[in-house]
């Protein structure tokens, strides 16, 4: 009852808490619905199908999403055989998918992604796909496309495929974004094959289907039907979902990670305020563990209301996360929310969770109050960092220094990973060792200014000195603010240009050929670069599961590059004509490849080829696990296109632009972060920097509403002594600004102590000079949104106050 009553009483104390954790189930109760409702989906292409043979899958463990080890033409054409004999099954089909994309006006249309839109007709039936318009192909030139790009049968068409620009007659169209061109032309484009479909005749047993398909294809190949049709997503479907739901989960830790720093903050500032009031109830003889079941009754009864609310508000707005998701290519098109109890329950019982730890700290605290020690005590805080804040604060602040010099020494990915470990670490210390550092930063910021003191500033200042736990308290949520998105977004923008950079420094280039409206470069757009370095992306299938990424070097490509190669064994030289690679010295370890020996390696065509490693190289040598050259890759990936092309020269972009290329020199390809992966990155980084940034400011807003309601004495005190009400609303205006302003100097400081030991890890790394691109705008919004909000939620509140008579409110 005495915990109703003083919520009662102090509503306005417990509103920020109330919000935070409302606001926190309402995203955890989205974010949980949405990720029990993302699934994979049968793909549209295969709708008509009831059973489907998929070719042996491979170790995901590398989270590259790599597609099942493809078949060779020999090894289809047994299965065919087979399956085609399978009782119940009138024909046997294989899907071959390779790269198809129309250009129209001289531009291609319709980026196609990483998805393979191009097929042979005879796999038009497993939508079924049904001609809206003409016939279906006969020749090589011949080609069904998609009714929506307005071809009548019979007109011309230019499909860009990996080779280049061809010329091909419309025979039909569809209602479909796929290019159907003849069995024996698709048989040419991707020899490779990793499904077969089987049209099973009518009033097939479709269990009875499935069971003979499994013992016809024995151990090489995995049966699907029913529920298990949707393990047929695209690998690049499955990987946009999964970045998707890395989104949803950081957005659910974060979310519970703030919440409980915001509630914890809440109260403990509230045990400044409430210390007569926790030494009167000592004094009439309550204990501290009635004084903690106190402040945990009065958390949960928050909770509750706050959890209620937010489950209520997360079901109703769940679906617009949804379609938010599928706008921005997380989730795919026709991606639903369906409601179910479990997730909401999780929600609401996480919410009070959340409200529990964060009153834990306040509660022992409180406890620890004695009635003397509070009733005597003024409302001046005289010790604010405790004996195990000074502790902590250590221990994080060394542990955070030590990790920023263990990232400069690191390899580019741990020294990622190292740098973010260390601004946390930073960020955690200098938030406790806050109290003890405010008082120096305030003395420092009026120290040039001594000569224009005056009474405002001087009342601003001892304010701020002798009320060390508000200030630190305003100041604390900003330094997390400003330190996390600056930190972030300058990693990102740093490790998009080191990354870029890193090739284009081996390569000597000064201008950049790069896809534009296009998944990559065929090879006509890789010729009209002459004297240009090449890299083409594969990928090789060792024994077992086991696979691994390779690129194809073109001649001008691996002799820049090799000058930056340390050979740990054999020799650079044997690196060509088909069949020989270099590996990694990782790479060998793993998959037990010796210098000089030849080892079976299956390709994308699925033909295994013995293949000779010529030499090994240390890891930092190469961003690539193997290098082959770009004759080994075509020979065997017919459907491969090549990433960028590196070059001294100049390329017109009339003749770049209907090969769906561009032109851009280093300094601009270095700061592109135009690829589907940046994109989702970018994505990620807005939702979490939005969320920190108003959680930030949901504590700013709680804390100095919270002080200034329990400041109007002193405002009267200030108005008797002779203030005018300018004059207080600028004294409360200054703390705010300077709080503000200590906590963005703290968090600037951590964010760029960090990115200065990744540049100079970078630079060390690349050979070359990495700018410390600090992302301004970022910096300016968040600092602004701070500044503007502190300085409405304090004086406000204190415009109110002061409307009341100066007399009154004093006694």
């Amino acid at each position: 009852m005495l915990s109703l009553a003083t919520i009662r009483k102090r509503w306005a104390s417990f509103l920020g808490t109330f919000v935070a954790l409302g606001l926190g189930v309402t995203i955890l109760a989205m974010t949980a619905l949405v990720l029990t409702s993302a699934e994979p989906e049968v793909p549209r292409r295969y709708a008509g199908t009831q059973v489907v043979v998929q070719s042996p899958g491979v170790d995901q463990s590398d989270g590259t999403f790599t597609p099942s080890k493809p078949w060779s033409q020999q090894r289809t054409a047994e299965l065919l055989r087979a399956l085609g004999g399978v009782p119940g099954v009138a024909k046997a089909v294989p899907d071959r998918a390779f790269y198809a994309q129309a250009v129209i006006d001289g531009k291609p249309v319709a980026d196609p992604g990483s998805e393979l839109r191009g097929h042979a007709w005879s796999s038009a039936a497993f939508g079924p796909e049904q001609l809206v318009a003409g016939s279906a192909p006969t020749g090589d030139r011949q080609v069904v496309v998609d009714a929506s790009l307005g071809l009548a049968p019979g007109s011309p068409v230019t499909l860009l495929t990996v080779t280049g620009p061809a010329a091909y007659t419309v025979s039909g169209t569809v209602k479909s974004a796929s290019f159907y061109v003849s069995d024996s032309a698709a048989e040419a484009l991707a020899p490779g094959v990793r499904v077969i479909g089987l049209v099973t005749a009518p009033g097939a047993d479709v269990s009875a289907v499935a069971g003979a398909a499994a013992a016809a294809v024995g151990g090489d190949g995995k049966v699907l039907h029913g529920d298990a049709l949707a393990e047929l997503e695209a690998k690049s479907a499955e990987k946009t979902r999964w970045i998707g739901m890395q989104i949803l989960i950081a957005m659910a830790g974060l979310t519970a990670f703030v919440s409980i720093f915001v509630v914890a903050s809440t109260f403990a500032f509230a045990i400044v305020q409430r210390r007569r009031e926790f030494g009167l109830l000592r004094t009439i003889g309550a204990t501290p563990r009635q004084i903690k079941r106190m402040m945990y009754s009065e958390s949960l009864a928050v909770g509750v209301a706050a959890g209620l609310t937010g489950v209520l508000l997360g079901a109703l707005l769940a679906p617009a996360l949804g379609s938010l998701m599928v706008e921005g290519g997380l989730e795919p098109a026709g991606f639903t929310v369906r409601f179910q109890a479990l997730p909401l329950l999780g929600s609401f019982s996480l919410g009070l969770v959340v409200a529990m730890l964060g009153v834990w700290s306040a509660s022992r605290r409180a406890a620890r109050i004695a009635p003397l020690e509070a009733l005597r005590e003024a409302t001046v805080e005289h010790r604010p960092m405790t004996r195990g804040r000074w502790i902590a604060g250590g221990v994080f602040t060394a542990l955070g220094l030590g990790l920023v010099a263990v990232a400069a020494d690191s390899e580019s990915d741990s020294m990622i990973n190292n740098a973010l470990y260390a601004a946390m670490a930073l960020i955690v210390g200098l938030t406790l060792f806050a109290p003890a550092v405010i008082p120096l930063i305030v003395r420092l910021v009026w120290w040039p200014l001594s000569g224009l003191r005056g009474a405002t500033s001087m009342v601003a200042r001892e304010s701020s000195l002798t009320a060390v736990r508000r200030t630190a308290s305003t100041a604390a949520p900003v330094l997390v603010t400003v330190g996390f998105a600056v930190l972030i977004a300058g990693l990102f923008q740093m490790k998009a240009t080191g990354y870029a950079l890193e090739e284009t420094v081996k390569q000597e280039a000064t201008s950049v050929v790069t896809a534009q409206g296009t998944p990559g470069l065929s090879d006509a757009a890789v010729a009209a670069v002459p004297g240009g370095a090449s890299l083409l992306p594969t990928q090789l299938y060792a024994g077992g599961t086991d696979h691994v990424g390779a690129v194809g070097m073109s001649d001008t490509a691996f002799q820049k590059a090799r000058t930056r190669m340390t050979v740990s064994a054999g020799s650079l030289d044997g690196l060509k004509g088909e069949n020989t690679m270099v590996v990694k010295a990782s790479t060998a370890s793993w998959l037990g490849w010796t210098t000089g020996r030849s080892v079976p390696v299956t390709f994308e065509d699925g033909r295994s080829v013995d293949v000779k490693v010529v030499a090994e190289i240390t890891d930092n040598s190469s961003t690539s696990s193997v290098l082959l050259t770009t004759g080994t890759v075509r020979a065997h990936d017919p459907s491969a296109l090549t990433s960028v092309v590196y070059t001294a020269g100049t390329t017109s972009p009339s003749t770049l632009a209907p090969l769906g290329a561009q032109s851009l020199s280093t300094a601009e390809y270095a700061s592109r972060t135009n690829s589907e992966d940046d994109d989702l990155v970018q994505i990620f980084l807005i939702i979490l920097i939005g969320m920190s940034l108003g959680y930030t400011c949901l504590a700013i807003a709680n804390t100095l509403l919270m002080a200034t309601a329990e400041r109007a004495a002193d405002f009267a005190v200030l108005r008797l002594s002779g203030a005018t009400r300018r004059q207080v609303l600028r004294i409360v205006a200054s703390e705010s600004a300077l709080a503000v302003g200590i906590g963005t100097t703290l968090g600037l400081l951590i964010a760029v102590v960090t990115l200065l030991g990744i540049r100079s890890g970078l630079s060390s790394q690349l050979g070359t000079n990495v700018n410390l691109n600090l992302p301004w705008s970022t910096m300016a919004l968040t600092i602004g949104v701070c500044l503007a909000l502190a300085l409405v939620s304090s004086v406000l509140p204190a415009r109110m106050a002061l409307r009341r008579t100066s007399a009154r409110v004093a006694v």
